[in-house]
């Protein structure tokens, strides 16, 4: 059985993978930095990748033929309090694995998960290929450029199999509420419960975002690491933009009550990510086989069942 290293694999993406790959006869090595793992049956260790001697120790131990490398800062907010922890999470702890990868024997594939926030925005006319200008405005787009640039490094000059993604936005049941589609059906549920008045506060509406199922992320990711190529960087994303006021709209139908919409500024946060930015995924497709196959209204109708269910 292989063995598949996932970094942050307590995160939305992390054990969403994890069950995915479990599924495809993975033996599951996750890290990450809680007591323990919320996932059953994965051989888990609570580490900081940025100490390269717990990671070259569990390298050892381990001996991953897959690495799935998450683990990252991604909060603006978070980037804008706590700049030196955050680059140093995601710049020192992608350069920690590197380093491991590269004294070890166990020749593994590693996906890098990057983000659209590398390209220049706005991108101008037309969905941006991987050929895009790559100029980030922000400290998180800027780290994850900073790491494709070093990876490439370790590809070139010590001949490392890493993959990178560009992904773009990507949502679905059990993500945090702090990002759109979560944080309307949360409030969509909350009245339909009858824990909130009806009312809805919200942000940037007239935006179009390119969203994709997280679920067809993860089989992306898995992709890349079985059919990808290295030292290349694939865009993962839907090829489409989504009127925000469309999904607004879906989620309120579902409640009987007549809701309210309340424009709040502290909100464009929660819906600045990438807006306007479409991606193009043939380089993906062509090379792998990929494409986004869950649409926007099932995503949004599981977001929204999925508070339901837990907010009860």
């Amino acid at each position: 059985m292989s063995v598949a290293l996932i970094t942050g694999v307590n995160g939305f993406v992390g054990r969403l993978l994890a069950e995915k790959l479990s599924a495809n006869n993975r033996h599951i090595v996750g890290i990450d930095i809680q007591d323990k793992s919320i996932l059953p049956d994965i051989q888990y260790f609570k580490a900081d990748i940025c100490d390269i001697d717990i990671m070259a120790n569990i390298f050892s131990k381990t001996q991953p033929q897959e690495i799935y490398h998450l683990a990252a800062v991604s909060s603006p907010s978070y980037f804008h309090t706590e700049p030196f922890n955050s680059f140093r999470i995601n710049l020192m702890g992608s350069i920690s694995l590197f380093e491991v990868m590269k004294k070890s024997t166990c020749n593994s594939v590693m996906l890098a998960a990057g983000s659209a926030k590398q390209y220049q925005e706005p991108a101008g006319p037309g969905p941006v290929t991987e050929s895009g200008i790559l100029n980030p405005s922000g400290y998180y787009g800027m780290s994850k450029y900073a790491v494709e640039m070093i990876g490439r490094y370790y590809v070139q000059q010590h001949d490392l199999d890493i993959r990178f993604t560009r992904s773009f936005n990507h949502t679905g049941p059990g993500q945090a509420n702090n990002f759109v589609c979560s944080d309307w059906a949360r409030q969509v549920a909350l009245i339909a419960l009858g824990m909130q008045k009806p009312e809805i506060s919200v942000g940037n509406i007239k935006a179009a975002i390119d969203f994709t199922d997280v679920r067809d992320v993860i089989e992306a990711y898995r992709l890349i690491v079985q059919n990808g190529k290295k030292g290349e960087a694939y865009n993962v994303c839907n090829g489409k933009g989504i009127d925000l006021k469309y999904i607004l709209d879906y989620l309120t139908k579902k409640c009987p009550s007549q809701i309210s919409i309340c424009v709040k500024q502290e909100k464009f946060d929660v819906t600045a990510a990438n807006a306007g930015l479409i991606g193009n995924y043939d380089k993906l497709h062509k090379e792998t086989g990929w494409n986004p196959q869950i649409p926007i209204e099932k995503t949004l109708d599981d977001i929204y069942a999925w508070w339901v269910n837990n907010l009860r």
